[in-house]
Formats: structure tokens, C-alpha cells, sequence
């Protein structure tokens, strides 16, 4: 069954979780952030990169990707690495701090885009609404998908659109690991926002097989704990989602 836009959000309030982010990212409030690799993306790497093409480099997409230390990674590793993120803040900390030369221009394809590239044109950040993005250039490219907490960071009805445009991202043999927080919603209500298992197959069931690998309590918790100033348990659950068949 297609993924169906609720009523619920319009185009005038479509940019609601930018101006939100836009706020976090302004005042530095990224607790979230890992300075290092993340550990689940290391044990899983294999899904991603070691599939029947994996005589080929892959091409990544990080969602709300923030200043996201993976993607350095990957890209050093030779492969195709696109971010989508709002944030001035948030994409200048990653090419500075990381010392990567680059340049920036205006999509000619994409309204209210900006494109941040690397001189080789391997690594690039869209600065636009990742629930609007429309490219025809990225429809069904996208290989290999990185979503660590990125749906859990926004309401129901965004995540609807978040779901309806990443499924026109994804190429034929995508392989996606999709990291969500599982917490006590009574006692935080977001964001983040807890993302249950059954959340997940409603609106990733139609187009994708889910697989749940694991979930645990991470040691980096108290980044979470710090962000929701409170000392709840959160689990960080990881699915890995592929082409259904």
C-alpha cells in the first residue's frame, strides 16, 4: 500500500522542524553529537558496503545529517557522499573543523537549495527542507542510507513526508540502517521523539523488508539524557531495511 500525506500538514507549515533545528543548531545545543565514529554504524558497516555490488563504490545519503563525522569517513573511503541538513552552523562546524576546502553555489535544479561541495565533487551537503526535496538528478540513486535518530527528530506528520521522499531516493538495491530512540514518551515529549517498532513498519512496511538487529542502551545515553535534562532510559534501536520483493 503507498505511503498516503496526511491532511495535517500543509506547505505553510511544512518548514515548522527548520526554524526548530535552525534554533539547536544556533545556540549549540547538539548534545547528541559524537565526536568519533558511531559504534552501531561500525558493526553494521558491512550491511551497507558489502552487498552483491560491492565491487562498486557506493553512493551515501545522510539525512538532517548535522555535522555527522561518518561522512568524512566514507568519503575518505572513496565513496559518493551527499548530506541533507538546514543549518549554517551545523555545515560550517563540518568543513571547518574537519579541514576540508570546499565550495558553495546555488542549486540550478533545486529551489531554496544550496550546495556545499568538495573540490572533487564526491562529498556535498544540500542546504534545503529534506522533506520537500524533490531532485530528479537523486531520484533512485541513493545506495546506501545512514539515519542515525534523523526520523525520530520530527512529528508524525513530517515523518510521513520524510518516509514518501526517501522512498523516490532510494536505487534498486538500497541497503538502509535506520537508528531510532525507544525512551518513555510520558516523560519527554521531543524532540527526539520514541519511535516504535510498529511506527516503523506503518510507514517503512510498503516499500522496504525491516529487519530489527538490536537495541540497547548506548554508552554515550547521557548525550541524550543531557539533551532532555533528565536521567531516563534510552535505547537506541537499529533496523536494517532493504528492497521489498
Amino acid at each position: 500500500m503507498p505511503i498516503t500525506i496526511s491532511n495535517s500538514i500543509s506547505n505553510e507549515n511544512v518548514d515548522n522542524y527548520l526554524d526548530i533545528w535552525k534554533k539547536l543548531w544556533s545556540v549549540r545545543d547538539t548534545a547528541w553529537h559524537l565526536e568519533n565514529r558511531h559504534p552501531v554504524l561500525v558493526k553494521y558497516d558491512h550491511l551497507l558496503t558489502n552487498n552483491e555490488n560491492n565491487s562498486n563504490k557506493k553512493r551515501f545519503l545522510f539525512p538532517l545529517c548535522g555535522k555527522n563525522v561518518d561522512m568524512k569517513w566514507y568519503w575518505e573511503t572513496g565513496h559518493k557522499v551527499i548530506g541533507v541538513e538546514c543549518a549554517d552552523e551545523a555545515i560550517d562546524d563540518f568543513f571547518s573543523v574537519n579541514k576540508i576546502s570546499h565550495k558553495s553555489y546555488l542549486s540550478s535544479e533545486l529551489e531554496k537549495c544550496k550546495i556545499f561541495e568538495t573540490n572533487d565533487k564526491n562529498l556535498k551537503i544540500l542546504q534545503t527542507n529534506f522533506l520537500t526535496l524533490d531532485s530528479p538528478q537523486l531520484k533512485h540513486t541513493i545506495d546506501a542510507v545512514w539515519d542515525r535518530g534523523s526520523f525520530g527528530t520530527i512529528t508524525y506528520e513530517e515523518q510521513v513526508l520524510y518516509a514518501n521522499t526517501m522512498r523516490h531516493l532510494l536505487a534498486p538495491d538500497f541497503h538502509y540502517l535506520l537508528l531510532v530512540l525507544e525512551f518513555d514518551d510520558n516523560l519527554f515529549k521531543g524532540p527526539p521523539f520514541s519511535i516504535s517498532e510498529e511506527r516503523v513498519n506503518h510507514l517503512y512496511g510498503s516499500f522496504c523488508n525491516i529487519d530489527k538487529l538490536e537495541s540497547t542502551v548506548p554508552q554515550h545515553v547521557q548525550l541524550y539524557q543531557n539533551h532532555m535534562k533528565q536521567s531516563i532510559q534510552v535505547q537506541e534501536t537499529v533496523y536494517l531495511l532493504t528492497k521489498k520483493q
